[in-house]
């Protein structure tokens, strides 16, 4: 530890946010736990592991905090550790040891952590069998995010090598928590700050709406569905192979189908991903546990007929830009915006690609990681994990169950592979209105029609309308702000509005822009518009007007 026990010290920008959102949920939430585990290959001394895991944490001044209020002020006192041990479990003797590492595994990672009272890390050493361990890292995000943890994980192996082979062990290369504080002070009073932030809230000042695929959750779960695959070494070989023709990182062609397949499905020609970043701006904060990330939106325009050519240039030039302005808090910017908060970004889905060299051994021994929580999801992210250790991807697929049932979130991953499996095939001269989401059983599906389909009724919705006034005239039709009309008013004054619309040259394949706060008007302008046979498009008065511009030049309404 390099800061003296007992030292009170403020928070990061990063801890601090996390201690404002873990407030608004209460005590005993347990989604900004951040877990993993990994798998060693081999036989493991579990006095020397927990030597040298003892040794590790005493460096680590993230893990020796506890939060506290002093005076209306959010600290964290640096403090001892006290008598504390590796979690040594022995399931080798279980009939099906793996089924039930991932039990405990669950179990541990669904653990809350209380900033204000719990130690904020947990080690387990897992025997499988004589020769398979897993080694689990489990933290509050509030003390250490994924960076932080492969740091950890590095010089654990490292110390454990050195036991084991009898040699010294080397000094810790490991930053204190006041370098991190240092650095971020420097960093708010500087220049860059500023051009950091005049960048943000300029880039973002018609604070565009979020291109939604599963809607926007209202609560926070005490767990996320999690859909994960493989992706063979084969595969990922070839993903390489295509960035390299393409002049670009591999990340880049990920970050593209995450972006054409919301484009696809939701017919969006704007949108708008999260995309983290560590936010560790020297090599102080690169060299120091701890928790700095952050998530930052990523503009991108697209339409059918954009090349993958362009769109990987468009991503290139927005991402080089996103780094270079990375230190600068996604609160902040949605503070400066006056958005209103949301659980998890403002923008989704969060395209989460991380490339970190895991190829770590204990003293010669192989191993595999294997993420388990990261932390908040919000509505939906996308996590590409490429440990370096030859294995191939793991793709994470991670959603809120409030808005989403596992079988729709195995379908949003499936076709997400396949929009990824399709770009990294493409020429960056074609189109991406070209890549198909369908698999041939999905599009048999669609295109089969079953024999006791029911025929719809020669009937329009006016019609249906019409039919209701007749038989329910004077029933009470709609009703807003203490006020109503009956099917019979609503009926005459749609007709009358109806009138005014035809007697203007509205008409069949006509669009009529409505913009009209939530009320009986609008209820009345919408049967209107139907009856003069054109569609409507609603505009809600609320929007930025920049949006509102937006949406009439692209819908381009005949009224």
């Amino acid at each position: 530890m390099f800061v003296s026990a007992c030292s009170t010290l403020p928070l990061t920008a990063a801890q601090r946010e996390i201690w404002i959102a873990e407030q608004r949920l209460g005590k005993g939430n347990r989604v900004f736990r951040v877990g993993e585990y990994l798998e060693i290959d081999g036989q493991v001394d579990p006095a020397l592991f927990e030597q040298a895991l003892l040794l590790v944490v005493a460096d680590v001044d993230a893990l020796h905090v506890r939060f506290v209020e002093e005076r209306g002020e959010v600290r964290q006192v640096v403090r001892e550790l006290g008598d504390w041990s590796l979690s040594r479990v022995d399931l080798s003797a279980e009939p099906d040891p793996e089924q039930a590492a991932r039990r405990w595994l669950d179990t541990a990672v669904a653990r809350p952590m209380d900033l204000a009272e719990d130690r904020l890390f947990e080690y387990a050493l897992l025997r499988l069998g004589t020769d398979r361990f897993y080694w689990y890292q489990g933290y509050h995000h509030a003390v250490m995010d994924a960076f932080g943890s492969l740091l950890i994980t590095r010089r654990v192996a490292d110390v454990y090598s050195a036991l084991v082979q009898g040699r010294p062990v080397a000094p810790s290369p490991f930053g204190s928590l006041s370098d991190l504080l240092d650095a971020e002070q420097e960093y708010r009073d500087s220049e860059r700050f500023t051009d950091d932030r005049a960048y943000w809230t300029e880039r973002f000042a018609d604070r565009p709406e979020p291109t939604e695929i599963v809607g926007r959750p209202s609560t926070t779960p005490e767990r996320y569905l999690r859909h994960t695959t493989g992706v063979e070494p084969t595969e990922l070989d070839e993903l390489r192979a295509s960035a390299r023709r393409a002049r670009v990182p591999w990340s880049y062609l990920v970050i593209a189908a995450t972006a054409v397949y919301l484009h696809r499905t939701t017919g969006a020609s704007t949108v708008i991903l999260g995309l983290p970043v560590t936010a560790r701006l020297n090599q102080v904060q690169r060299r120091t546990p701890g928790t700095a990330s952050n998530v930052l939106p990523l503009r991108l325009a697209l339409r059918p007929d954009t090349t993958l050519g362009e769109l990987l240039g468009r991503i290139g030039e927005r991402v080089l830009e996103l780094g270079r302005h990375q230190g600068y808090r996604a609160e902040d910017l949605q503070r400066d915006l006056d958005l209103p908060a949301h659980v998890g970004t403002w923008y989704a889905p969060v395209v989460n690609v991380m490339s970190f060299d895991y190829a770590v051994s204990f003293a010669g021994l192989s191993t595999t990681a294997h993420s388990l929580s990261s932390g908040l999801v919000g509505d939906l992210t996308f996590a590409v994990w490429d440990r370096r250790d030859g294995t191939g991807l793991t793709v994470d697929l991670n959603a809120h169950p409030e808005i989403c049932s596992d079988h729709e979130l195995a379908t949003h991953h499936r076709r997400l592979l396949t929009v990824l499996r399709a770009v990294k095939t493409m020429a960056p001269a074609e189109p991406i209105g070209r890549i198909d989401l369908l698999t041939d059983e999905e599009r048999a599906a669609l295109l089969t029609v079953p024999d006791d389909i029911p025929q719809a009724t020669e009937t329009t919705l006016p019609g249906l309308f019409e039919a209701r006034v007749g038989a329910s005239a004077d029933a009470l039709a709609v009703v807003c702000d203490g006020s109503g009309l009956t099917y019979r008013e609503l009926d005459e004054r749609a007709n009358r509005l109806a009138h005014l619309f035809v007697a203007r040259g509205v008409g069949p394949e006509d669009v009529v822009a409505l913009a009209l706060p939530r009320s009986t008007d609008l209820v009345v302008a919408l049967l209107a518009v139907l009856k003069a046979g054109a569609a409507y498009l609603p505009l809600d008065p609320e929007y930025p007007p920049a949006r509102l511009a937006h949406m009439l030049a692209d819908a381009r309404p005949a009224l």
